[in-house]
């Protein structure tokens, strides 16, 4: 069986059990708890299995919905009083004394094993966390349990049943949780995704009328990711936007599964409909915007923007985006433009590091150039006026560079890169000592 890790345990990622479903302990001072009988049920599926081959009875709804309340039985052996987080005591109070206990190690914690007949209990930090069936009736009661209930429905045409079927299957429902939830604490990621997805299917059903459980859309798109089923994933997202929750998170989480399938068209068609719903989101637009440049859809993206500006007029983080649109136009006095819709960014937001350091990476790459063509004219003049005019960009990007470190709280990566650069700087234009301070910082954060 393959565990979960370590951090996975610990963080609990979802609802626990006992919530989620709903399930109450009987207090033992009420009432004696009677176990399900393994034999008797045994029994009552031989039955069962003769009963709908049988010519007659097997046309009966009522056999296929005793027989689907039967696989609900038979799935619940040994776990009928179980619940997530439950304690030793609890445990016992039920099931009694274990045949066999033993601890082992799984991904770094130490885990008790309590092993019973036909059933082996999982605790960690003396709480159950899973349980493993060792020996079943069954192998998929619950698959079996929803066939005979669709099997009922067929042959109750006139609905005689109807209201008996959807409270068996709404326990059904319930039951698939269950297990789903189990299966994933045991680190069976793509059995528990089977397990939630049955819950959706079951809510597909003309009974439930399109009744959408929001928690296992969430749970079910979060597992398979985990497990690499992008396209599971992005159904599940698809979903969820339908029903307008999570809200621009949910786009983005489509983008990145439709990234990781290679299919940039539906990532961008994602974007566009996220932008649609939440066009004032600075995360989403940057994220479609992002996506304009990399597939070179420049114009789109100017148009988008400029939606958003209009919306939007007193976000820095727009124009920035449309300076970036800019950068990778072929617009005329291309650098100009893009130099004022940067201005209007910190004009708005006077801390975003990021506009700052894009100012003089402008100003130095135009100086560097400048260095560079002074350097190979011959004439004096000519190569003293270059240095000027090079300089003085050097030194127009200097406070833009400066601004950038002192905003910059949390990207390393540019920080290095504005060191870097105003190290360049420093460097050329003799400024030793300011050379050296930004040298040492540089320094610092790449031995880090």
């Amino acid at each position: 069986m393959d565990y979960l890790n370590k951090n996975t345990v610990k963080t609990r990622l979802f609802l626990s059990l006992f919530m989620l479903l709903g399930l109450t302990i009987s207090s033992y001072a009420q009432q004696t708890y009677v176990p399900i009988n393994f034999n008797a049920l045994q029994k009552k599926l031989k039955k069962s299995n003769e009963e709908i081959q049988h010519p007659k009875k097997n046309l009966a709804a009522k056999t296929w919905i005793k027989r689907g309340e039967l696989m609900h039985d038979i799935f619940r052996i040994d776990i009928d009083q179980i619940y997530d987080g439950m304690d030793l005591v609890s445990l016992k109070l039920f099931y009694k004394e274990p045949k066999d206990t033993a601890t082992i190690e799984v991904d770094g914690e130490n885990t008790t094993v309590y092993e019973y007949d036909r059933i082996k209990y999982y605790f960690q930090n003396e709480r159950l966390l899973w349980w493993e069936k060792t020996e079943t009736i069954l192998e998929d009661p619950l698959g079996e349990a929803y066939k005979s209930f669709i099997k009922a429905l067929d042959i109750d045409k006139e609905g005689k049943y109807t209201s008996k079927i959807k409270e068996d299957l709404v326990t059904l429902k319930s039951l698939y949780k269950q297990f789903g939830l189990n299966e994933y604490y045991a680190g069976s990621k793509k059995s528990s995704l089977d397990n939630f997805i049955m819950v959706g299917e079951i809510n597909k059903m003309d009974l439930f009328q399109g009744e959408i459980d929001t928690l296992m859309v969430q749970y079910s798109g979060i597992i398979a990711r985990e497990i690499g089923d992008f396209e599971t994933a992005a159904k599940q997202y698809w979903k969820l936007a339908e029903m307008g929750q999570g809200g621009p998170n949910t786009y983005l989480l489509l983008k990145e599964d439709y990234l990781a399938l290679k299919d940039t068209l539906n990532a961008i068609n994602a974007m566009e409909q996220g932008f649609s719903v939440y066009p004032d989101s600075i995360n989403l637009v940057a994220n479609l915007i992002d996506l304009y440049i990399k597939t070179q859809n420049i114009d789109k993206g100017l148009q988008k923007i400029d939606e958003s500006i209009k919306l939007n007029p007193e976000k820095g983080e727009f124009y920035y985006w449309k300076g970036r649109l800019l950068l990778n136009s072929s617009e005329e006095d291309m650098v100009d433009k893009v130099l004022e819709v940067y201005e209007k960014a910190i004009k708005y937001n006077p801390t975003l590091y990021y506009v700052y350091y894009d100012i003089g990476l402008i100003y130095f790459l135009q100086g560097q150039d400048l260095f560079n063509q002074g350097g190979m004219e011959r004439d004096v003049k000519r190569r003293e006026l270059y240095t000027e005019v090079a300089t003085e960009k050097y030194q127009n990007a200097v406070p833009m560079l400066e601004k950038s470190l002192e905003y910059n709280e949390i990207n390393v990566e540019i920080k290095k890169e504005t060191l870097d650069t105003l190290r360049r700087i420093y460097y050329r234009l003799q400024m030793n000592e300011k050379y050296e301070e930004v040298n040492k910082m540089l320094n610092d954060l790449r031995n880090n």
